[in-house]
């Protein structure tokens, strides 16, 4: 079997409206978690308010081809909408190249 692919996304939020987006953002999540080969995802606020990407999502799906057919014209309906002015985005699918745990000896 295949690793799952992982999708990361930046999102710039101005100040101000955080909110707003974690509105919209969750109802684009309701979306993108009912469509095959969704697997999991972890939405990430910056902990500083000055923070470049104040947000940044991290999914898992299932193929390249599962995450493409997901990004359909539903998807499309719900992030071409004028009122996503102002927030931008930059994602990209990912390998992982590298991962480690805590030493046990250090733990």
């Amino acid at each position: 079997m295949n690793e799952p692919i992982i999708f990361i996304n930046c999102f710039e939020v101005p100040n101000g409206r955080e909110d707003e987006f974690f509105a919209k953002w969750s109802t684009v999540n309701r979306y993108m978690r009912t469509k095959p080969g969704f697997i999991s995802n972890r939405l990430h606020r910056a902990a500083a308010p000055d923070a470049r990407f104040r947000f940044v999502n991290y999914v898992q799906w299932r193929s390249v081809a599962d995450f493409r057919a997901a990004h359909d014209d539903g998807f499309r309906a719900l992030v071409e909408r004028p009122d996503w002015e102002g927030i931008s985005y930059t994602g990209a699918i990912y390998d992982v190249i590298q991962e480690a745990a805590a030493d046990q000896a250090a733990a």
